[in-house]
């Protein structure tokens, strides 16, 4: 061995190298393939590290779309859903809406017709008091000698316009004091905007056209009411208001049924009626069975209206032994508002509206 390395050593002298220095190329090779190893590593360990960050970013980004997305979805279930609960509450609304407008056309329908069998049953009852009252004037009773009461015709209607007398526009500014009859009318359409129900019995049940009154006259007609029941009087509300156009239609009935000449006998022309005024009421009691007969007049409650209407601003319109002044037959049972002071006057003085008021008839 030593004899190898002493050959080794020399054939180095003989080539002009220090051992020594061939020492030190060695290490300095080695250093620098260490250092190149390192460097190597270095650079592997920050592009993996940026590969992870790059990576990590990607996946952050991923994620962050998938709740962007799974956002958008949620928002546009939620839309579709209110959506729906509008919709649906829209068409529930819309079946409430019809199921309302189904029902009050059915409940006006209902209304109608028991609207019509009042009217029927009111006219019934009517009849048969005509009927009652005609029945004894054929058998020679009269209802008073001063001015006997002619039979009546079958309907309750008495006003007789003289349709030979020319027509006269009646004087709607004189308010309660107005005068309707055959010379002075009304316009059809006239109709006062003070209508109320007055609270009294009526010979009927429910609430008709003719149930209605002016307020003032109501009012009244409720105190006079109620002092006759005090007074051990039942009165009963038969008719109050009528329309232009249902005096309209009843006239022209009457006419197809029995032709104008005899309907001209018991039924006012359209705007001829005092009941359009709406200060008049037609009134009768239980023991006429409610009916508008000439019969009530002598009764305890056709006499107690006579003697006490006045006291609450009533006059008996067409009254015994007036026929001729007032151009109608007796009735008991039309009472009219005139208020109390006029009231009182044209009773106390034995006259008539037209006379009190100073105008035909």
């Amino acid at each position: 061995m030593k004899k190898i390395v002493a050959v080794s050593t020399l054939a180095l002298l003989l080539a002009g190298c220090n051992p020594g220095d061939q020492e030190a190329q060695d290490n300095s090779k080695t250093e620098q393939a260490n250092k190149s190893a390192d460097e190597k590593a270095t650079s592997d360990n920050e592009k993996s590290d940026a590969e992870v960050a790059k990576e990590k970013e990607a996946k952050e980004a991923a994620e962050a779309k998938k709740e962007a997305e799974a956002k958008k979805e949620a928002e546009a279930k939620a839309e579709a859903e209110k959506k729906a609960e509008e919709q649906a509450a829209a068409d529930k609304k819309t079946a409430d809406e019809k199921a309302a407008e189904e029902k009050a056309a059915a409940d006006k329908s209902a209304e109608d017709k028991t609207t019509e069998e009042k009217s029927s049953d009111a006219s019934s009852t009517e009849d048969k008091a005509e009927d009652k009252s005609t029945d004894k004037k054929e058998d020679g009773k009269t209802d008073s000698a001063q001015d006997p009461e002619p039979a009546k015709p079958s309907k309750p209607e008495s006003e007789t316009p003289d349709v030979d007398k020319s027509n006269t526009k009646a004087d709607l500014s004189l308010g309660e004091l107005v005068v309707v009859n055959k010379k002075y009318s009304l316009p059809i359409d006239y109709k006062p905007s003070d209508l109320v129900v007055p609270n009294v019995s009526f010979s009927y049940s429910g609430v008709l056209e003719q149930s209605y009154m002016r307020a003032p006259a109501a009012k009244q007609m409720e105190k006079m009411f109620a002092d006759a029941k005090a007074d051990g009087v039942t009165l009963n509300a038969v008719s109050g208001f009528r329309s232009g156009s249902r005096q309209t239609v009843l006239y022209n009935n009457y006419v197809a049924r029995d032709g104008k000449a005899a309907a001209d006998q018991y039924s006012a022309r359209p705007g001829h009626s005092e009941h359009q005024t709406g200060l008049v009421f037609d009134i009768s009691a239980p023991s006429v069975g409610n009916g508008l007969t000439a019969e009530l007049g002598d009764t305890k409650e056709g006499k107690w209206i006579a003697n006490n209407a006045a006291k609450y601003g009533f006059i008996v319109r067409y009254d015994r032994g007036f026929q001729s002044r007032t151009g109608y037959t007796y009735e008991p049972w039309h009472i009219r508002y005139v208020g109390v002071g006029p009231a009182t006057q044209i009773k106390n003085n034995g006259q008539t509206l037209e006379e009190y008021m100073k105008v035909g008839h």
